[in-house]
């Protein structure tokens, strides 16, 4: 007896190089990063992420901020090739809907006052959200829902048949229209600071991963891909780690610097011609240009205190 043929599926390596043959399906106009360098993956968010890629499901990120969850989406886009990531940025006022469409009633209601030829078709007054873009487009896009815990708490609730089936309808519309993704489902990325409990219906959905602060050797790496064009040097490099490192191991921090605290840190440090003796040598109070660390008064009266 032969099993059931499983359907193939990308595979993401995390190393920010898109395959030849995939690099060809990308816009001609190219795709730019907002941030340089390649986004390097841990084994385990790479597991993670071909994990939700296999079964379909939405990949819902966790982990401190400045750790990276959200620089996932561009990563994914550019190694498997599918164009610039669709993004939607989750404010306290979201709704789920936007995230599907928006439909502009007062638009069409001030051309039916006018007479415009326009107001005759509904269609004309629809906006798709990232979602919904994704959805009807026919071809494959990545979606980024970005910090989901900060919309109201129907939110996630609201998008539970959505994300299973990738199925909505545009209900303004005079017969009221279906819209779903067919051979090309969406990759959704969800990240979340876990500002409060997501529902348990909504979890179900998704594939889990909580990213862990790098460690000091991957810090290292990430620097040399991130700040590679400034050509720093390696003594100032690691001196950088070390003090960073002492300075997220004070206790009772407010905010902990991340990786893109340090990312600035080291290059403030460079463009103002600090040496290593000028990272390595004072006490840690006084740590030269600490204002790029440290984002909370009481954590700078810590630093202060720091023997």
């Amino acid at each position: 007896m032969t099993s059931a043929k499983l359907p193939p599926f990308d595979i993401y390596r995390g190393d920010g190089t898109p395959r030849p043959e995939l690099a060809k399906q990308m816009p001609e106009s190219g795709f730019l990063f907002a941030e340089q360098g390649a986004y390097l993956a841990d084994a385990d968010l790479v597991e993670a992420v071909n994990v939700s890629l296999a079964v379909g499901q939405p990949l819902l990120l966790t982990g401190e901020p400045g750790c990276g969850k959200t620089r996932l989406a561009d990563s994914l886009a550019l190694e498997l090739g599918l164009g610039e990531p669709l993004i939607f940025q989750t404010r306290s006022t979201s709704q789920a809907q936007e995230l599907l469409y928006t439909f502009d009633a007062v638009g069409r209601f001030h051309h039916i006052q006018v007479g415009d030829k326009r107001a005759a078709d509904p269609v004309n007054y629809v906006r798709y959200g990232p979602l919904g873009q994704a959805i009807v487009e026919g071809r494959r896009r990545v979606v980024l829902i970005d910090e989901i815990d900060k919309a109201p708490r129907d939110f996630p609730n609201d998008l539970l048949s959505e994300l299973d089936r990738m199925v909505f309808t545009v209900h303004e519309l005079e017969e009221p229209t279906c819209r779903k993704a067919g051979s090309h489902r969406p990759v959704v990325v969800i990240t979340s600071n876990s500002e409060r409990q997501l529902p348990l219906a909504f979890l179900r959905r998704c594939v889990f991963h909580h990213i862990r602060f790098p460690s000091r050797e991957r810090l290292v790496a990430i620097i040399g891909e991130r700040l590679r064009d400034m050509n720093l040097d390696g003594g100032l490099v690691e001196a950088a780690v070390d003090r960073f490192q002492e300075v997220r191991g004070l206790s009772g921090l407010v905010k902990k610097p991340a990786t893109g605290e340090l990312l600035a840190w080291l290059t403030a440090l460079a463009i103002q011609g600090k040496t290593v003796d000028h990272v390595r040598s004072p006490a840690l109070a006084r740590l030269p240009l600490w204002q790029a660390l440290l984002k909370d008064r009481d954590d700078f009266r810590r630093l202060q205190e720091a023997v």
